[in-house]
């Protein structure tokens, strides 16, 4: 979606998807510059240049690289870099130059088959392996087609080769290798050397059959018949071949007298990558256990790099200087299945020095779990409508996710699994992934993937951003096949954010693995809602209720607990015992309200600002409560009117109006006058219709969001569009659609966040604030350019810097009278927020990796915070 707006509001994506996985290629998501200084990522719908040095990224290029097949810096200009699309386009890129089009140009190969893979790129030509697209991992016999296509006529193709019944294959570093498994247990290697050396001499005469015949064919059989899940070839012929079951068989080829054929074997689960270094003396794997393996062939000694964060799906190397290793690694759970074309995988880039195994840049990207396979359940609802067309507005699975805002630091937060993620939005990167319930630290293997990880899946944070409460479940595994396999046990838990500069356990890994702070658990309740009851809502107290420090669950029966902190006395706070560590704060339970006997998952509750009245929906009901009592306000008292016409998907309150969002309609109620306002509406909403409403409370706003399917699309694709209200008014303020359905939308900071089903994140904010710029640093950060004018720089932007503070200090002294007159907090849509608290760790984010930053870098970074 381009960046639109409108008068009052404007509309950006703020990241760009995550890592693509070429599942034919050798190449990891990611390519080194020439001179191994840039690392070039590949993201579904962005490039981003990272300068590997400094770990930071230099320049982001936003561009749609779905149906991605491979990538390739271009020999002729370094400075360029090839996207090859399975349909046979071709995209060349400035990746350097601070152009204002860096998209040079974009061609489309006449092929007859998809484009699966690049063998090389030369002056005057490519060189590329064509043929039917794998739908799954494991692979399929098809015919691979080896073909040389003319740079400057892209219908000038010479079919160099036809191999039958090929499953998998692989390229040497050097690009004049070719290893293709064969389906009858044998490798065909493929020697390209003498076809490039007649191609250079025979520019101008070249034909299909010369070709063919400088071409040099062997055919090695092996009888390991475990089935083959991953390969490599080295410079010099040497073959390795990973298996289902560990075991590495090593082959050798083009040699005049032959070897014999061994096995390595250490991995005990499928072998996943292999890659050969340039010299051809090591072979480096990797697969389900998390551990790089590195084996020195002659020796047959081994070294290894443990726990890495995900399984190995790629490996690739800097071939122009060998000094990083690239691995895309799967940091989702281990699937059952095999199935390549998973959307739900998220995938991380990791550089790794050649020389001390240390990480030099790590690439993540946001980690949203969606409720339901996209891909998977499009196909089913696709071969529905052809059979019995139904309506479109109405979608047939929730695709909804959940994610949270820290109040104070801005993160966004992302449960997924047993973890839960920070994302600095600010950066653009991963900030830290706290555990937020135990799991194996190892990789999975064989009968572990039936081991059950906890799943999180309710995030909440306190008004002022220092306890965070989460609600995990965990399911007994079928490994034993016990009566009890399908009972899950609940555990409501409530997390202290631990500052760095407070922490005394240096060696704590939440510690190390976040620079800003760590979370500590506090307390811990198994069943929290007793007899297996497990919680659909978590919501903070107002500020007017103790502070803001409370809880409020609901359970899937109507039942409702309130939860505060048992602060010790103040002679107790500290414990002496030489470290005056702080005693741990226990959350206990304050007040019950149990539930019925009807288990519904229409369940949620929210809080009056004064915090004298909490709301509860269950199914299509809407139930007042006292919060002194904890008792149902009786009808003659408070009467609220059916208002859902369905089961209840959110409730909300926005200042003196009662929100309410149910399957089929939206709908604003006063609760003083107890009168429907003009905001009621039909929508379509699923079961996490939660997640797609959010509350601007300070300027009394509205966001919904809508998906649909697609009416103009044939692949039967989910659009959605996003709508801002007032509460009493029916038309929406802004209206903006998107070309990709939205799984989550929250409050941020004066604007509206929101995740789509592509894995990316978006704002929608007033125009009146600064318009959100993804950080752009100028690559030549050792550039003698930028010290010539930084004295001007600096000069002109303490200027700006002084006449800012001068208006701001103005308009705070002014708003802040208005506001003790008019006894007004609200602030309108075009003005600074000056009541917005600002701390050490409001600009914490911006004196992180500051080595190769310029000065208006900076300065942007920090007035982006504060406006």
């Amino acid at each position: 979606m381009m960046t639109t707006s409108s008068t009052e509001w404007s509309s950006s994506m703020a990241t760009g998807g995550k890592p693509v996985y070429l599942g034919n290629s050798s190449s990891s998501a990611s390519i080194f510059s020439h001179d191994g200084r840039f690392n070039i990522v590949i993201l579904s719908h962005q490039i981003r240049v990272y300068f590997i040095s400094t770990r930071q990224c230099i320049r982001t290029i936003d561009l749609d690289l779905t149906e991605l097949a491979d990538i390739k810096l271009d020999v002729v200009n370094p400075n360029h870099v090839l996207l090859f699309k399975s349909t046979g386009e071709v995209i060349t890129v400035n990746w350097k130059e601070k152009v204002s089009q860096p998209i040079i140009s974009s061609i489309n190969l006449e092929l007859a088959y998809s484009l699966l893979s690049i063998i090389s790129i030369r002056d005057d030509s490519y060189y590329v392996i064509t043929g039917k697209k794998d739908k799954k991992a494991s692979g399929s016999p098809h015919t691979r087609f080896i073909q040389k296509v003319n740079r400057q006529d892209p219908s000038d193709i010479i079919k160099i080769s036809e191999i039958n019944n090929i499953i998998k294959y692989s390229i040497s570093l050097d690009n004049t290798k070719i290893a293709l498994v064969h389906s009858n247990h044998e490798v065909v290697l493929v020697d390209l050397v003498d076809v490039y050396r007649h191609a250079k001499i025979h520019s101008n005469d070249q034909d299909q059959d010369s070709l063919f015949e400088a071409l040099s064919v062997e055919n090695i059989s092996f009888p390991y018949k475990s089935s083959i899940t991953s390969l490599a070839v080295s410079n010099d012929s040497t073959i390795a071949l990973g298996t289902s079951s560990g075991t590495i068989q090593i082959l050798y080829g083009g040699l005049a007298t032959e070897k014999p054929q061994r096995l390595l074997k250490w991995h005990i689960d499928q072998v996943k990558a292999l890659q050969f270094t340039p010299d051809h003396t090591y072979l480096i794997s990797g697969g389900l256990e998390k551990v790089l393996v590195f084996w020195q062939l002659e020796t047959d000694n081994t070294q290894f790099l443990p726990r890495l964060n995900g399984t190995i799906e790629k490996i690739s190397l800097d071939n122009n200087k060998n000094e990083f290793y690239s691995l895309l690694l799967n940091v989702s759970p281990t699937k059952l299945n095999d199935d390549i074309s998973n959307d739900e995988d998220n995938f991380e880039v990791l550089i790794i020095s050649s020389v001390d195994l240390v990480s030099r840049l790590s690439i993540n990207t946001i980690r949203p779990k969606f409720t339901n396979n996209l891909k998977s359940t499009l196909a089913k609802s696709k071969k529905k409508y052809l059979k019995s067309p139904f309506d479109k507005t109405k979608l047939r699975h929730d695709y909804s996710t959940v994610f949270e805002v820290h109040p104070k630091t801005k993160n966004l937060y992302f449960p997924n699994e047993a973890v839960i993620q920070a994302y600095d939005i600010i950066k653009n990167e991963q900030n830290f992934i706290q555990n937020a319930a135990p799991v194996l630290t190892t990789g999975k293997v064989r009968s572990e993937v039936k081991l059950l990880d906890p799943n999180v899946s309710l995030v909440s944070f306190t008004q002022d951003g220092e306890w965070m409460c989460t609600f995990d479940s965990v399911s007994n595994s079928e490994v034993d096949n016990l009566l009890s396999k399908n009972d899950k046990q609940y555990a409501l838990k409530f997390w202290k954010f631990i500052d760095s500069s407070n922490k005394n356990d240096n060696n704590n890994a939440n510690a190390i693995n976040n620079r800003t702070g760590y979370w500590e658990l506090s307390t811990k309740i198994i069943d929290p809602h007793g007899n297996s009851n497990h919680i659909l809502s978590i919501k903070p107290a107002p500020t007017s209720y103790f502070n803001g420090l409370a809880f409020l669950t609901a359970d899937n029966k109507g039942g409702l607990r309130v939860w505060r902190p048992r602060i010790p006395k103040e002679i107790y706070l500290t414990i002496k015992n030489g470290s005056n560590r702080q005693q741990q704060t226990a959350w206990t339970l304050r007040k019950s309200r149990s539930g019925g006997a009807i288990d519904s998952e229409a369940v949620d509750v929210c809080w009056s600002d004064d915090s004298s009245i909490i709301i509860l929906a269950h199914e299509c009901s809407i139930i007042p409560i006292d919060v002194q009592t904890f008792e149902d306000i009786p009808e003659d008292v408070f009467n609220i009117p059916s208002l859902s016409g369905s089961r209840i998907r959110s409730l909300s309150i926005v200042d003196n109006n009662l929100i309410v969002l149910s399957k089929t309609r939206i709908t604003s109620f006063n609760l003083l006058t107890g009168q429907l306002n003009e905001l009621v509406a039909k929508v379509n909403t699923t079961l996490g219709g939660k997640n797609l409403i959010c509350i601007d409370s300070r300027n009394n706003l509205i966001c919904l969001v809508v998906n649909y399917y697609n009416d103009e699309s044939n692949d039967f694709t989910i659009n959605s569009k996003i709508l801002i209200f007032k509460p009493d008014q029916l038309k929406p303020i802004y209206t903006q659609y998107h070309s990709q359905g939205i799984s989550a939308i929250r409050y941020f900071n004066s604007s509206f966040i929101f995740v789509d089903l592509d894995t990316r994140v978006g704002l929608i904010q007033p125009t009146s604030a600064s318009p959100y710029n993804q950080i752009e640093l100028d690559e030549d950060n050792e550039s003698s350019n930028i010290a010539d004018d930084l004295s001007n720089d600096i000069n002109n932007m303490l200027i700006s810097a002084q006449a800012t503070a001068d208006i701001i200090n103005d308009r705070n002294i002014t708003v802040h009278k208005q506001n003790q007159t008019n006894g007004n907090s609200d602030v309108t849509a075009g003005e600074i927020d000056f009541n917005r608290v600002i701390d050490v760790h409001t600009f914490q984010p911006i004196f992180e990796n500051m080595e190769g930053l310029t000065i208006d870098s900076i300065f942007d970074r920090v007035t982006r915070i504060l406006k």
